[in-house]
């Protein structure tokens, strides 16, 4: 019997309709570049007295479907995911089509089938969501992705669905234009963007399987590699003014937007906040004498209108990522 390439592996994802109800036709047949999304048992050992010098015996006391997606940046499949995690979309436009993902209380349930080999081993993952999700880019680079997931119920014996992957090429750095302070001057030589949702698995008489996940608080944290050219970032951090000399208990905000386009309607994704709080600015000399750069720390700043804290936008040719 002959084994199995690692390389051949896809991860089906699709929306559902409601919690209990498996997609049976998923919305996009990732591919991915590392870490997986798999059932995690829950083993228990009891430490009792026995009369023995062995250990205490085990039991199993639970399963969680927990892991991640990894990937490079297409702007299909990554509006979907982004929707997934944040939880509401607007999609407006004919083919193309533009989506403005922004953050909902609780996140949409999604099924993942594991493929392994299309036919080797296929499990399917119910009633998961997206609690985690980052993105990261840097010169020379593919953007890169991760989803973090958590879920509920496994099932084993299952049917690789039937579906093309993407035709999206990913996104690469020179695609990516970062406005930093309503600027695009500076030169960004990487960056980082961390979405996450405080989530919890509520565990409770439903057998070994959990009765629930639920998302907290939200924040959006990220990191910016700036060229240092002049003292203007410096100062802005700690005095809240590009020209002020004097250091202000003010935590210095600026609007931020990270735009990755190959094309400006068709195929594209941008993060948008309206206020970076800057929360730590790093600037460091090298007896080497290569180049410096600020190695700037944000977090989104919490906004009454929700879409101004932080959101996502896709253009590609998916006509929803709801139905």
């Amino acid at each position: 019997m002959a084994g199995h390439a690692g390389n051949f592996f896809t991860a089906a994802i699709g929306r559902q309709s409601a919690k209990g109800t498996p997609q049976t036709t998923p919305k996009f047949k990732l591919r991915v570049t590392g870490d997986i999304v798999d059932p995690t048992v829950q083993i228990l050992d009891l430490p009792e007295t026995d009369s023995s010098i062995q250990r205490s015996r085990a039991i199993k006391v639970g399963e969680l479907i927990e892991g991640s997606i990894s990937g490079f940046v297409r702007a299909d499949e990554f509006g979907f995911l982004a929707y997934l995690h944040m939880g509401a979309v607007v999609t407006t436009g004919a083919s193309p089509f533009t989506h403005t993902i922004t953050a909902a209380t609780q996140l949409p349930y999604a099924t993942i089938h594991n493929a392994f080999d299309s036919t080797a081993l296929v499990s399917r993952m119910a009633d998961c969501r997206i609690p985690v999700l980052t993105c990261s880019g840097g010169a020379g680079q593919a953007l890169s992705y991760s989803a973090g997931v958590m879920g509920l119920v496994g099932l084993e014996g299952e049917t690789d669905p039937v579906l093309a992957v993407s035709t999206f090429e990913p996104l690469v750095y020179p695609n990516v234009t970062v406005s930093y302070n309503s600027a695009t001057t500076d030169i960004v030589e990487s960056f980082t963007i961390n979405s996450e949702r405080a989530a919890s698995v509520i565990q409770g008489d439903t057998g070994m399987t959990a009765s629930d996940s639920v998302t907290g608080r939200w924040g959006v944290t990220g990191t910016l590699r700036v060229l240092f050219e002049t003292d203007a970032i410096w100062r802005d951090y700690l005095t809240d003014s590009t020209s002020g000399t004097t250091h202000s208990q003010t935590i210095n905000t600026v609007p931020l937007n990270i735009l990755a386009s190959r094309s400006a309607t068709a195929d594209e994704v941008s993060f948008d906040t309206n206020n970076a709080e800057i929360r730590n600015c790093v600037l460091v000399p090298d007896p080497a004498g290569t180049p410096l750069f600020y190695d700037i720390e944000w977090s989104a700043k919490p906004d009454a209108t929700i879409a101004n804290t932080f959101e996502i936008i896709a253009k590609n040719l998916t006509a929803s990522y709801t139905t």
